[in-house]
């Protein structure tokens, strides 16, 4: 069987699409295939009014996020360049290396829309930290972009 130049380029076309797919498949990441449900869209001075309402829940809240120290989601732009941290939440994305983390992402410095699962501090009433949002992704509210994305499960979901 003989194939002319447009057999032979179809079976190209047809083999490489067939590899990336399979290339597609083999890197998804961990975000895609974990899909979550989120339970309420909020905002950071409900979370810091009232936490118990949101503990152990899959939440959605917008803020201003700033990294490196002491990773935290401000209420105002205002609020995070003085570092007023009655008005921020803590956040945590336990990534394995800085490189990786939120505080190196482009979400650092800037108005987002976190997601994740806001839980109980380690040691509620003896600072202003009464919880933690454990993220899973992070969108910039300039562009829509997404900044940061979880690619492993969390400590969460590997208790499970």
């Amino acid at each position: 069987m003989t194939l002319g130049k447009r057999g032979k380029q179809s079976t190209l076309a047809a083999f490489s699409y067939s590899l990336l797919l399979i290339t597609s498949a083999a890197l998804m990441p961990y975000a895609v295939f974990a899909q979550k449900s989120y339970q309420a869209l909020t905002n950071v001075i409900s979370l810091l009014d009232s936490p118990e309402q949101y503990f152990d829940k899959a939440i959605v809240v917008d803020g201003y996020f700033v990294g490196f120290h002491h990773d935290a989601l401000y209420f105002s732009k205002d609020h995070a360049e003085l570092r007023i941290s009655s008005y921020a939440i803590n956040v945590l994305d336990d990534s394995d290396t800085e490189e990786g983390s939120l505080s190196f992402s482009s979400c650092n410095g800037e108005w987002v829309q976190l997601s994740g699962t806001f839980i109980k501090a380690q040691q509620p009433g003896i600072s202003y930290a009464q919880g933690r949002l454990v993220i899973d992704s992070a969108m910039l509210h300039k562009n829509g972009d997404i900044c940061w994305q979880r690619t492993t499960p969390s400590f969460l979901e590997r208790q499970k």
